[in-house]
């Protein structure tokens, strides 16, 4: 049976948790991994494929807007589909998953399974939140593994999990969250700035997955439509931009493959 697995990562972790699950799944599934920024339209793959995992981080119990704009985009091809679901996150979310799930349904497809994935920070210019790289993050990634391993499982026995999908989950993820994050979610996406130790190297608008920032005159200019993924505040060498923060990093967020090589 073929396992198409579509993500969407912005500094590593949900790349991180579809590399596992793709592996673990690859005994009994033909499992095909795709980054859905790499190209417009995946009709196809979707197609071919007779179970779907969408994997993807959430924000504010949001899914980001790359993943929902994913979703409707091929509609059609999710109508009758199974769909795993696999939602990645620092604390809690409530109802992450079952957030995008809901899309998932209007579109015609049928949620059989979803999980919620604690991984590291990487909010790394918000100061109420700690940032750590290498070593510090075995015990973390450790979890994240066991909870990977234990959702591949249970998909290969029949019997995954749907996290997320009751009532109270959904409340705690509207009334916590989302309502508050939703409610200036544009405004966010123009928030990105770019301070005075910008040299222009082009990293972030190379690395940028939605081509939100051009080289203007020697600077990075932000053109107001950030998906708030944080990858360029991670990766800039000179530290330069910041987006929820006030100002930019101390310490940058460098992913969870510095704590062991990429699962292949």
């Amino acid at each position: 049976m073929d396992l198409a697995i579509f993500y969407f990562s912005g500094t590593g972790n949900t790349r991180y948790i579809a590399e596992r699950l793709s592996k673990k799944l690859s005994c009994v599934y033909r499992v095909r991994l795709f980054d859905i920024t790499a190209k417009d339209d995946f009709s196809e793959e979707i197609g071919a494929a007779q179970l779907l995992l969408f994997a993807f981080p959430i924000y504010g119990s949001t899914p980001p807007i790359p993943m929902r704009r994913f979703v409707f985009r091929h509609q059609a091809a999710i109508r009758g589909k199974r769909v795993l679901l696999a939602e990645t996150q620092y604390f809690f979310s409530g109802d992450g998953a079952a957030s995008l799930g809901r899309a998932v349904a209007r579109c015609g497809g049928e949620v059989i399974g979803a999980e919620h994935f604690n991984m590291p920070n990487n909010l790394s210019d918000c100061k109420i939140f700690s940032v750590k790289n290498g070593k510090e993050l075995h015990k973390i990634i450790a979890r994240a593994d066991r909870k990977a391993d234990e959702f591949a499982a249970r998909i290969l026995q029949g019997k995954p999990p749907r996290r997320g999908f009751r009532l109270l989950s959904r409340a705690i993820g509207c009334g916590c969250q989302r309502i508050f994050w939703r409610k200036d979610e544009a405004e966010k996406r123009s928030r990105l700035r770019v301070n005075d130790s910008c040299v222009g190297c082009g990293a972030c608008a190379k690395e940028c997955p939605v081509k939100n920032i051009v080289i203007e005159n020697g600077r990075a200019v932000p053109r107001g439509e950030c998906v708030l993924c944080y990858r360029c505040v991670n990766l800039c060498p000179r530290r330069a931009l910041s987006l929820i923060g006030k100002s930019a990093p101390e310490k940058q967020y460098r992913g969870p493959y510095l704590v062991k090589p990429p699962q292949k």
